[in-house]
């Protein structure tokens, strides 16, 4: 984990950031720069529309593409440090199955990093996000012009039921952690370049998707153990 933390941190120092324990971050001269030009854009109304449709493969040949409903779709300033950020999530994706199972959280971490990078500096604007719709579309109006990095992911639910405690589990332990499943969860990661008054297209499918991962769901239940009086007998 040494390597993500100092990674994910060149990623905030890099934005320039003071990051202070119990603080909020602190904007230097570096970050201003780095935002302005999507901020002038807006200001300018120099925006474009991103149009991106997400559809799974025909379950036959002969049929249309499933449309892919729920998918989450966030467009971020493009920045290498983040770029690098998850290109090193993928590329030690299949190091161990720690790495493989934590990739889905390392990814959502990174990119909540960079999210609040951008909020401390007043960028929270440039955070844009959207869901798909029942056909698979989402749209993203009033995109400012320029570089823009997109993140999209989709969750596939594998429930299993809660598996049943033995007494002396139940009794031994106030909180016993038990799995009850797991997702999938596909990754899609591409740059994007926004013009003025035009609309980018992208498409994300079956085909082309960046990463894939595992979230396991893990659900605590009650146990019934005594508190501890203290006394000896």
């Amino acid at each position: 984990m040494t390597r993500r933390l100092v990674s994910r941190g060149a990623v905030l120092v890099s934005l320039g950031l003071a990051v202070v324990a119990g603080a909020d971050p602190v904007a230097g001269p570096d970050v201003t720069a780095f935002v302005a030009p999507y901020l002038r854009a807006r200001d300018e109304r120099a925006v474009g529309v991103v149009l991106g449709r997400t559809l799974g493969d025909p379950v036959r040949p002969t049929a249309p593409p499933v449309p892919y409903e729920g998918v989450s779709v966030v467009l971020l300033p493009q920045s290498p440090d983040f770029e690098n950020e998850v290109a090193a999530i993928k590329a030690h994706l299949r190091d161990s199955l720690k790495t493989y199972m934590g990739a889905p959280a390392e990814v959502t971490e990174a990119r909540t990093a960079y999210e609040r990078a951008l909020l401390a500096v007043g960028g929270g604007e440039l955070i844009r996000g959207e869901v798909s719709d029942a056909q698979g579309q989402v749209r993203l109006a009033g995109v400012p012009a320029g570089a823009w990095l997109l993140l999209a992911w989709r969750e596939v639910p594998h429930p299993a039921k809660l598996p049943k405690l033995r007494p002396g589990d139940a009794s031994a332990f106030r909180e016993v952690p038990v799995s009850a499943g797991y997702s999938t969860v596909t990754y899609w990661f591409r740059p994007l370049a926004v013009r003025a008054g035009e609309t980018t297209s992208v498409d994300l499918n079956d085909r082309n998707v960046w990463l894939t991962g595992i979230r396991e769901d893990i659900r605590v239940i009650e146990g019934t153990a005594k508190k501890s009086t203290g006394k000896r007998h």
